[in-house]
């Protein structure tokens, strides 16, 4: 059963680290709100995450200057794409 995951805090709550350990192979994990700051800076994304897709709510990223130094690994994706990912996974935990 295929899962979409939703960040939606900045790297200092961890809840990337908390979900990590739950991701399988054709997951996929969407950074929104504050979570965008996963995608740009210092903040790496965990090695463990291979064969999940990362994706990043580009208006978040707009909203706070950091669409620009978004890292080559995460695909921006509209409020069009994120109804379509809710869609295509089976589940979506939002972790809070």
């Amino acid at each position: 059963m295929s899962c979409l995951h939703t960040i939606n805090r900045s790297p200092r709550f961890a809840q990337l680290d908390s979900c990590s350990s739950l991701l399988l192979p054709g997951d996929a994990v969407l950074f929104i709100e504050d979570g965008t700051y996963y995608c740009s800076g210092p903040h790496k994304i965990p090695a463990t995450m291979s064969g999940v897709e990362l994706y990043a709510l580009q208006e978040d990223m707009i909203a706070r200057g950091t669409e620009a130094t978004c890292v080559k690994e995460v695909t921006l994706a509209n409020y069009s794409k994120f109804v379509e990912l809710s869609c295509e996974f089976d589940k979506v935990i939002s972790w809070f």
